[in-house]
């Protein structure tokens, strides 16, 4: 995502960026030929499952087929993503990550879905939790982080369009390996 990124600044300054254009590419072949590499040691892990897609590197097909193969391995109906697959410990930014994941993909209305299942999850303050354990819904850890409620808004921007950047993560809004300047 960083060189997509660094691409899409390039094109908005009109400079053309070919080792970054090349080390994408091969990046992504890489990943794409050697995607059980990148596993080694770190399936429990569940943004090993959704990072691949979320980033782009798998689309269509095989992001279809990897979000069906392991779903029931990392989420729990109606609470959402369990941070690591042999806990029963739910996260409230791994729910969101695959929110974005499922959004790339174009499965809005299963993002949708699944976003609706954290947003009870908040303190107070209207701070969302790290997390919870499941069955019993006790918050762990206790503590707020910044960047889980970072995520949920990202989350939010990208299914309901709050800001240009909504579209970031969407696979349709990237040509190949470049940037396409689509906005919204």
């Amino acid at each position: 995502m960083s060189l997509k990124c660094a691409l899409a600044i390039a094109k908005i300054l009109g400079k053309k960026e070919k080792v970054w254009e090349n080390a994408f590419t091969k990046l992504g072949k890489s990943i794409k030929e050697n995607i059980y590499h990148y596993n080694v040691g770190k399936s429990r892990f569940s943004m090993y499952w959704f990072y691949p897609i979320l980033s782009g590197a798998l689309t269509g097909e095989k992001a279809d087929h990897r979000i069906k193969k392991y779903w029931n391995k990392y989420v729990i109906e109606g609470q959402g993503v369990r941070c690591v697959s042999d806990r029963p410990w739910v996260t409230i930014a791994e729910t969101s990550e695959l929110v974005l994941a499922l959004y790339a993909m174009g499965c809005i209305e299963k993002a949708k879905n699944v976003f609706s299942w954290i947003q009870d999850k908040m303190y107070k303050d209207m701070t969302f939790w790290c997390g919870h354990t499941y069955p019993d819904m006790v918050i762990w850890p206790e503590e707020k982080i910044s960047w889980t409620n970072a995520v949920v808004l990202m989350a939010a921007d990208a299914l309901y369009t709050v800001t240009p950047a909504s579209n970031l993560f969407s696979h349709s809004a990237w040509d190949g390996n470049t940037y396409t300047g689509h906005v919204n």
